[in-house]
């Protein structure tokens, strides 16, 4: 049992003494790749910033909200005044009232000047929310251009007649289109 150890001692000692040791002979591997990233790693970032800007023009009161040419907001107007003050102190996001359009105030008889109308929609909208119990809502009311822009008539009519009524080739459901495939979301 001791010859044995007393072997090995030996073979070990004259294995480190030794030029051209075996430790010069061994090589380290190179490090490994880094591993690919999770799918959607990409995407998401940009997801997000789509879905919050989504989030945010919840927020927007929108000119056609209001009794055209007055403060006053119509039904609808409440309505999502109402949904807003609900949600208002959950999220960061500022509340816009739309700018009013000249061509609409030009429209309307005895209309006050669009900057004056925004300033009086602007405090419509702050005392409906401080009442509502919104935090800060003076600072947090703006007037501003919506955040996306609007559709023309002549868009609004296509979308809605190409979409929701199932013509011009496919829509919710609707015919086959262009592309040969039957119902489904389009197939223009």
């Amino acid at each position: 049992m001791k010859t044995n150890s007393f072997l090995r001692v030996i073979m070990l000692g004259s294995l480190v003494s030794t030029p051209g040791c075996i430790r010069d002979k061994i090589t380290v591997p190179a490090p490994l790749p880094e591993p690919p990233a999770a799918l959607g790693t990409s995407v998401r970032p940009m997801l997000d910033v789509q879905e919050a800007q989504g989030e945010a023009s919840d927020f927007v009161i929108y000119e056609h909200e209001f009794v055209a040419g007055s403060a006053r907001l119509n039904p609808a107007g409440e309505a999502h005044l109402r949904q807003i003050g609900a949600r208002a102190s959950l999220v960061p996001f500022p509340i816009l009232v739309e700018n009013s359009s000249e061509e609409i105030a030009a429209m309307v008889e005895n209309c006050p000047p669009c900057a004056e109308l925004d300033a009086q929609r602007r405090n419509v909208v702050v005392a409906a929310l401080t009442m509502m119990g919104v935090p800060a809502a003076s600072q947090r009311v703006l007037t501003a251009p919506a955040l996306s822009a609007g559709l023309t008539s002549v868009e609004a009519e296509r979308a809605f007649s190409g979409t929701v009524q199932g013509t011009g080739g496919g829509g919710w459901g609707g015919g086959a289109g262009s592309s040969g495939g039957g119902g489904g979301l389009g197939g223009r």
